[in-house]
């Protein structure tokens, strides 16, 4: 029944991975001659080699100003040619012609040094005059952060270091501000990640930022793959001074990646192993099965309804026996296991293995890596499980003086087995995996006593036997990414031409095997039942090919020493293509083993197949001029045509302005930087566009089939067109303005920037409703307006205590609004809940009823509104159960008309968005050890659970969970629920007791770890080692009362997640060596 052809394919993989990474071993190893002329192939990892006895092996380390090792420093032999780079550890070795010899450092961002090599044991370089010289990523190109005129947030490096997390993306929560990352199930390789920038830009659909890797537009779901070991920097770019560069894909901001190069010097190998034990988080409990009967009674009691168990039953329920022959030859079963623990396995683990080669000479650098991350799930039968296979090398070759080529490949392989559902998926309502351990009838077993499946309707915890021997569900993924770019230069002073081709290719096979089950719901044969009848067996292949070929010219030039002026222009055309062609056979011959070929009969099989294309050629361009780096401005434009568009209207344009001024340089504020090292306010202006909402062939009227036609009693296949084209369709422009300043403060030992920001989609797409008997669909129309504000804050502090202790601290805090201004002038209605669009209020906005506790007596009762609109029963509203404000006095709890304006009873809540936003990060380094932690949280949203988690005996088959049993009594009136009540919908109506407040606070990450290195013990057999403990997700603070400990309150309900499969806590342990 498993995947053995699957073996191959992996086989396959391992053999290109090995083939990356030894290639640029290979490529790098030189060939000389021995005394007989035979070729010997040396490298920069041989371990026997000669040092000429005329030269000096110097070995030092390179540290900052409060004491951090320094890695990449390049280290030269001064008028000798040696060079080399420093390490990891900071650490490096060099051969020299004496102990006079001179030894020149240089780093970016830091002053080159020159020390004497009797001298270069321990080397300390100070940060460059303007210590803003770091450069930053952004579009098309870097610039100095100190002449960054836009919003732009860089993602500290340590964040993603050494830490048991299954992606790269769930390192980002809390990570920058106005970056907000959010998930929705544990589930391993399934987590349901969204990320999105400065909040809502279109009512059409989330809008997520453009994803740029190495200079090449990507996808997030590669973004998500990533290698975290593999990345150098993340910049987020967000407003849309920043972000109009990229024109109609910027709405939702851009994240560009940076992956590590290679650096001059001595090959370097890193090992990093990492091992984590994982539990699940926030998850419900079962009651005891005497419990679960008490309670059922009394909610059919309240409602008026016979007890469901008799004393016969509750006896059994204490005392046994489990199976009791009923009448009907089918069994009685009194089960006092708990289905959870028979299901969910207590701890799980995660590991990451990771393995790194660096080196090369002053012409040809390279980085190899290879790395492994496996995720097993909670499941203890079936399948539940996530591997990720990375392998990557970025070379680098300087040709000649003008020409370098930049390679680089990567291959990603993601294998998740998941469990089998059988249709009924995992985390959802009905009758889904988890809805069934978490509350389904505890009395239904799920064994027989001869150890066949039992299964009573379709009440009981079916879904054991459909995980453990319903067949298979898997995913195969496979992305191959490559680039070239070839940079020319000094040709031209300061002319510089970037050209380059990439192509990422993204294969994904889903198999999915649902194989027949038999239950038997007593001793015969004939009390036999069956899941998945008949079985089915389907293939479904999905691939993606992205190819972007660009090109970039840069030039630089500088006018009386002081004028500083760049231009840049470039060329793009970006190639998307996406296919997806499934089949299926049901009824096959076998049960076990499938095949899409195991059966004969035609109608049993299925197929379909779709394609989707995309073609878009864009001209860009850039200016920035500064004087004296104190007047900053810079101007962008960018031409977007795309083949998703009518012909007529395929071309728009998105500029952007900004400008910044760095007060700190002015002569006149001379005497204040002794304190004030950085103030520059900034201001920036842009439009930039969103594909949300257009298909890829709207402009064009598309025909479809369709067969529910009769004729004579025959179905008829027929052709008809199901909309009109949208022929005047267009982008979605949103207007973006910021206000922003940096500073630092004390010596740059203090540091922060602030933002106010506003978008305004001035055009959104509106969809048109008219009559269905105009026969057709109208098209959308660029109609609707959304309005978003926000602002953006963070600060840090950096310093340095004595020569051994170092520390830094960061907060960041985002806050941001919006207001649905206008969509089409007919979306005033209002409904109890959550509703996504009603003008003048915001995305996501909640009605509901105000409640004031409950119906404590029959004196309460007298005066209490009609529930009729609710729950038409006698005795409804009862003594325990919630009271509901009358709000406009009319004698009945009602929605009035359901518009804004009479909305009965109803009241305006607030959203659902979250707000306020913020991540705490903190470093602590004394000698050899290190210490971190990282926390993340929301401070105000609000949440409300589905009605599976708040509302115990919604139908009869779903029973109560351990949380909910602090419910109304004559000795418990302040209860968190009410009453027990059989489908007593009445009492869980939309209202402000059950919208809880989602906010939180995580600590995401704590480590702690020691480093040893050859400085403390000269034996040691490499060069560094750090050993360390890390935990993710260790502890939450949360405001969810009852629920806590039962729901996460980063869930999302609107995700349909009904019953969560719940995050993990980790605890790791791991281990670096650097060779």
């Amino acid at each position: 029944m498993r995947r053995k052809h699957y073996f191959n394919k992996v086989r396959l993989s391992k053999a290109f991975i090995h083939f990356a990474l030894i290639s640029p071993s290979l490529l790098f190893a030189s060939t000389t001659y021995g005394t007989e002329g035979k070729p010997i192939l040396a490298s920069h990892y041989a371990t026997n080699f000669k040092i000429n006895p005329l030269q000096t092996e110097i070995t030092g380390t390179v540290k900052d100003l409060d004491g951090n090792p320094l890695a990449g420093v390049t280290v030269a032999v001064k008028n000798e040619g040696q060079s080399t780079s420093t390490g990891t550890d900071g650490k490096f070795t060099i051969s020299v012609a004496s102990s006079s010899s001179i030894l020149t450092f240089s780093y970016i961002g830091f002053q080159p040094k020159e020390v004497a090599a009797s001298a270069a044991n321990s080397v300390i370089l100070s940060p460059s005059e303007d210590a803003l010289d770091e450069i930053v990523v952004v579009g098309y190109g870097n610039q100095k952060k100190t002449n960054l005129t836009s919003a732009v947030s860089q993602v500290d490096a340590k964040v993603l270091q050494n830490r048991p997390s299954p992606t790269i993306t769930n390192m980002l929560q809390g990570a920058a501000p106005g970056l907000v990352v959010t998930r929705n199930s544990g589930r391993p390789g399934a987590q349901g990640l969204n990320i999105s920038v400065r909040g809502e830009t279109s009512a059409n659909g989330s809008v997520g930022p453009l994803i740029v890797i190495d200079g090449v537009i990507s996808s997030e779901e590669t973004f998500v793959a990533l290698n975290p070991n593999d990345v150098e920097n993340i910049s987020i770019l967000k407003d849309g001074g920043a972000t109009a560069i990229y024109g109609a894909q910027s709405a939702g901001g851009v994240i560009l990646v940076t992956t590590k190069k290679g650096t001059s010097g001595v090959g370097r190998i890193s090992v990093s192993s990492n091992l984590g034990i994982q539990r699940p988080g926030s998850m419900p409990d079962r009651l005891s099965l005497i419990d679960e009967m008490n309670y059922v009674n009394l909610a059919r009691k309240n409602a008026g309804i016979a007890a469901e168990y008799s004393e016969e039953d509750l006896g059994y329920a204490v005392n046994g026996p489990t199976f009791v022959l009923g009448s009907n030859g089918q069994w009685r079963t009194y089960n006092q296991q708990n289905i959870l623990h028979q299901v969910i396995q207590k701890k799980y683990n995660i590991y990451n293995n990771n393995i790194q080669f660096s080196g090369g000479s002053e012409k040809i650098t390279y980085m190899a890596s290879l790395g492994n991350m496996t995720q097993n799930g909670m499941f203890k039968v079936g399948d539940d499980r996530f591997a990720r296979i990375n392998a990557r090398a970025n070379i680098s070759a300087q040709v000649n003086d003008y020409l370098k080529l930049d390679i680089g490949n990567a291959f990603i392989n993601q294998k998740t087995d998941n469990p089998q559902d059988g249709g009924y998926s995992i985390d959802g309502g009905g009758n889904s995996i988890l809805r069934q351990f978490y509350s389904s009838r505890m009395r239904f077993p799920i064994f027989n006593e001869d150890g066949t499946y039992y299964k009573s309707g379709t009440s009981s915890a079916f879904g054991y036997a459909m995980m453990k021997d319903g067949g298979f569900n898997d995913d195969l993924k496979r992305t191959y990414f490559n680039n070239v770019t070839a940079t020319i230069n000094n040709f031209v002073k300061g002319l510089e031409i970037k050209l380059m081709y990439s192509r990422e290719s993204i294969d994904l096979q889903n198999r999915n095997f649902r194989r027949t089950v038999d239950y038997y719901s007593g001793p015969t044969p004939n009390t036999k039942s069956q899941l998945n009848n008949p079985n089915n067996y389907s293939i479904t292949n999905y691939k993606t090919l992205k190819q972007n070929v660009q090109a970039v010219v840069d030039y630089d030039l500088t006018v009386a020493e002081n004028h500083n002026f760049h231009l840049m222009g470039g060329y793009q055309f970006y190639d998307h293509e996406y296919q997806f062609v499934s089949a299926s056979s049901k009824n096959l011959y076998v049960n076990d083993n499938p095949s899409l070929n195991f059966t004969s009969d035609p109608l049993n099989k299925s197929h379909s197949q779709y394609g989707e294309r995309e073609k878009m050629q864009s001209y860009f361009g850039r200016f920035n001029y500064n004087y004296k780096e104190k007047y900053l401005f810079e101007a962008t434009i960018r031409s977007d045509e795309s083949s998703r568009l009518s012909p007529n209207v395929r071309v728009k344009v998105f500029p952007s302005f900004s400008a910044g001024w760095n007060v700190a340089k002015e002569e006149w504020f001379q005497g204040a930087t002794a304190y004030i090292n950085e103030l520059k306010p900034r201001i920036s202006w842009g439009k930039v566009g969103s594909k949300v909402g257009i298909g890829f062939y709207d402009y064009i009227a598309l025909l479809g089939t369709g067969s529910n036609v009769l004729l004579n009693d025959i179905k008829q296949t027929y052709i008809s067109q199901g909309a009109l084209p949208a022929r005047d369709l267009s982008w979605e422009t949103i207007e973006t303005r910021n206000l922003g300043l940096d500073f630092s403060l004390l010596d740059r030992k203090l540091f922060g920037s602030f933002d106010y920001f506003q978008k305004f989609n001035n055009n959104m797409l509106v969809s048109i409703s008219m009559p269905a008997t105009i026969g057709i669909n109208i098209p959308k129309s660029n109609q609707g307006q959304l309005k978003t504000w926000g602002w953006e804050a963070s600060i840090g502090y950096r310093d340095k205590v004595g020569d051994d202790f170092n520390y830094n601290i960061g907060v960041s805090l985002a806050d941001n609004k919006n207001k649905l201004i206008r969509y089409g002038g007919a979306n005033n209605i209002v409904y109890s809940g959550t509703n996504k669009l009603v003008e003048g209020y915001a995305m996501n906005s909640i009605w509901a009823y105000k409640t004031d506790g409950y119906f404590q007596n029959e004196g309460e009762l007298e005066n209490a509104p009609s529930y009729e609109r609710f729950v038409n029963k006698t005795g409804v509203p009862g003594i325990g159960d919630v009271k509901y404000l009358d709000i406009d006095n009319d004698g009945i709890i009602t929605p009035g008309e359901n518009i804004v304006g009479n909305t009965g009873d109803l009241v305006y809540l607030g959203d659902t968005n979250p707000r306020y936003q913020y991540g705490i990060n903190a470093y602590l380094g004394y000698k050899h050890f290190d210490f971190s932690f990282f926390i993340q949280g929301i401070g105000k949203r609000f949440l409300k659970p589905s009605n599976e988690l708040i509302q115990p005996q919604l139908y009869s088959y779903y029973l109560p969970m351990d949380f909910q049993m602090d419910y109304w009594t004559e000795d418990n009136r302040n209860a968190a629920f009410p009453r027990p009540y059989l489908e007593g919908s009445h009492n869980f109506q939309n209202s402000d007791k059950w919208y809880l407040s989602g906010a939180y606070a995580r600590l995401k990450n704590v480590q702690l770890g020691y480093t040893l290195s050859k400085d403390q013990i000269a034996k040691l057999p490499v060069n560094r080692i750090r050993l360390y403990v890390s935990a993710e997700d260790i502890l939450t603070i949360s405001k969810l009362g009852v629920f806590k400990g039962a729901i996460d309150p980063e869930i999302r309900p609107e995700d349909n997640k009904v019953s969560p499969y719940p995050f993990a806590t980790t605890v790791s342990f791991g281990l670096n060596i650097d060779l």
